[in-house]
């Protein structure tokens, strides 16, 4: 019974992962609202049925992709150990993030080829944001306003670099992609630390 339970689970994943690297892969093609079902489950490779057992329509398909995606980068970010109680690693944050993105190299691909219009990459770089500020803003001395500012600029500028990597052919290693983007969102945290310390320090004289 358990043997069979774990097909099944196994069968589940990926079925929803067909159906949603389907979406990704229209979505870069065309509006969600000129995809239909039966075009979807063509690019699946399963029927309209199999399709219904899922999901109630392409909204919440999309509804999952946006969760799941924040949630692989925001897990990526939590499990790993970069503060040692004094200091950022940033570079063992991106290097978390760069590995979650290789293990699911397929489903990044999709989703980064969207137009950065699209909808739902702006949705998840958003939540993404907000996320990471808050999760950070324990750790950075920082006014809110500039701590707002720096994750936007993280964030916005990791996913170019991903996207440019995935559309390049992955020239550049695992670890020398990491290694720019945490040299470079590093740089930007702490020059706008810095800076605030700085000013800060002027107002208060």
């Amino acid at each position: 019974m358990l043997i069979e339970t774990n097909k099944t689970d196994i069968r589940v994943i990926k079925t929803k992962k067909a159906i949603r690297n389907a979406t990704l892969h229209l979505l870069s093609q065309k509006n969600i609202e000129d995809i239909s079902i039966t075009e979807l489950a063509n690019t699946a490779q399963i029927n309209r049925k199999t399709f219904y057992n899922y999901y109630q329509n392409m909204y919440q398909v999309v509804d999952e992709i946006e969760n799941e995606t924040v949630e692989k980068f925001v897990s990526a970010i939590q499990s790993t150990d970069w503060y040692n109680g004094n200091e950022l690693d940033f570079y063992k944050v991106f290097f978390c993030i760069t590995e979650s993105v290789r293990d699911n190299m397929e489903f990044f691909r999709y989703l980064l080829n969207i137009s950065k219009t699209s909808e739902i990459i702006v949705k998840v770089e958003t939540t993404l944001k907000e996320k990471a500020k808050n999760y950070f803003k324990q750790y950075l001395d920082m006014d809110d306003t500039l701590l707002t500012l720096s994750m936007d600029y993280v964030v916005s500028g990791m996913f170019s670099v991903f996207r440019r990597w995935l559309q390049t052919g992955q020239k550049m290693t695992v670890s020398e992609v990491t290694k720019h983007v945490g040299i470079m969102s590093l740089g930007c945290v702490n020059a706008v630390l810095e800076a605030y310390h700085l000013e800060t320090k002027k107002l208060t004289l």
